[in-house]
């Protein structure tokens, strides 16, 4: 297919662009994807988290977080024929200093998951597989870390089932894959939109100054979102630099999150992450600042203080001022939807993401409540 017979241009080729038009694919969409090499772009750099659990959201910011991570296993099993190592991380255990003292703070702290996601067995059927009977997030003491993960210093914990972490590197790969080979999707990934025009219809020019048009543009190019001229408004997108590391390590069999820092142990490393800096599109990697995730680590798991550092490098973080995206329609035109701006959470908000901004694409029932991430949030005037 060829892209002037798309019916939707996905504007951005990480994970929100390659998820959502894999969902275009799916359902026979004629799709057409534009990327570019961004030095730093989150999707690749990420750690993979997929913690909901995690902070403090509104109910319904968290059902639309919950409902993403109940989405996952059979999205992954969909995806695993593109990347066959691709596996989901199970369990992530909290060892930050929001912990309460006692385990009857629990239950109101951190609502089951069941109870947050009350649509789920019509609008996402794999739910039960996500959260299994008997699986809730639940109150450890130091003796109960100790023997869950050896290497962690003994504290007390909350251990979330249902949370984890997935390899991201893979899951971007399999998506690429997916979208690559769907006889309905084209994808570019060296000529990005520089920019649009919606006075006659919905039409983009690329870098190479290629001009396309479609029904609908969706932009979901991440922190550069807002680099693409022509959009009806200013996007409050901004670049959120973090710095990572990975050790050369086994000694963890579960994610972690501390008070500042948090480690994802894939195959035979640990990623580390992360620092948060508003430092535009810079990506260099400051040595002091690993040495100061590299001591965190340290006093979570002890053992870390023999483990050759393996790399070190930087991501850039789609921020907006409230941290959640920008999901949904331009209040002035139905044929720009935004999928934008998911600051940390853009692995784990992919597939109710994709599912969401497919549905808005076509015309069809949204099976998730995309409401609280409209852009109007940042409107001072209509």
């Amino acid at each position: 297919m060829s892209a002037e017979n798309a019916d939707v241009i996905v504007i951005g080729d990480g994970v929100i662009g390659l998820s959502t038009a894999f969902e275009l694919g799916r359902g026979g969409v004629r799709c057409s994807v534009f990327g570019a090499v961004n030095h730093g772009a989150a999707s690749g750099a990420a750690a993979g988290l997929l913690a909901p659990s995690i902070g403090k959201l509104r109910p319904d910011v968290k059902t639309f977080f919950d409902a993403s991570l109940a989405l996952y296993p059979a999205w992954v099993d969909e995806l695993r024929q593109y990347e066959p190592e691709l596996t989901l991380l199970e369990g992530l255990l909290d060892v930050s200093f929001l912990i309460p003292s006692s385990p009857s703070a629990i239950p109101k702290l951190i609502p089951s998951a069941p109870s947050v996601i009350p649509s789920a067995p019509s609008v996402i059927p794999s739910a039960p597989s996500v959260i299994p009977s008997g699986a809730r997030d639940r109150f450890l003491s130091a003796d109960d870390v100790s023997r869950l993960e050896p290497g962690v210093s003994p504290r007390r914990a909350v251990f979330y089932p249902n949370d984890g972490a997935i390899d991201n590197g893979l899951l971007v790969r399999a998506l690429r894959r997916a979208v690559a080979s769907s006889p309905s999707c084209t994808l570019s990934s060296d000529d990005p939109v520089i920019s649009i025009d919606l006075a006659s219809g919905a039409r983009i020019r690329t870098q190479s100054g290629a001009v396309h048009e479609a029904e609908r543009l969706i932009i979901a190019a991440g922190a550069w979102s807002p680099h693409v001229t022509g959009l009806p408004r200013q996007l409050p997108v901004v670049p959120l630099k973090g710095q990572m590391l990975a050790v050369r390590s086994t000694a963890l069999q579960h994610a972690v999150m501390g008070d500042a820092i948090y480690l994802v142990p894939r195959r035979d490393e640990i990623v580390i992450g992360a620092t948060a800096e508003h430092a535009g599109f810079d990506t260099t990697v400051a040595p002091e600042s690993i040495e100061a995730l590299r001591r965190a680590a340290i006093e979570l798991v002890p053992a870390l203080a023999d483990a050759p550092i393996t790399r070190t490098w930087a991501g850039i973080r789609p921020a907006t001022p409230d941290m959640l995206p920008i999901l949904g329609p331009d209040p002035s035109s139905n044929r720009l939807l935004y999928a934008c701006g998911h600051s940390k959470n853009g692995i784990l908000l992919a597939p109710a993401t994709a599912i969401s901004i497919a549905a808005l694409a076509t015309g069809d029932e949204v099976p998730l409540d995309v409401s609280p991430f409209s852009v109007r949030r940042f409107l001072t005037a209509e």
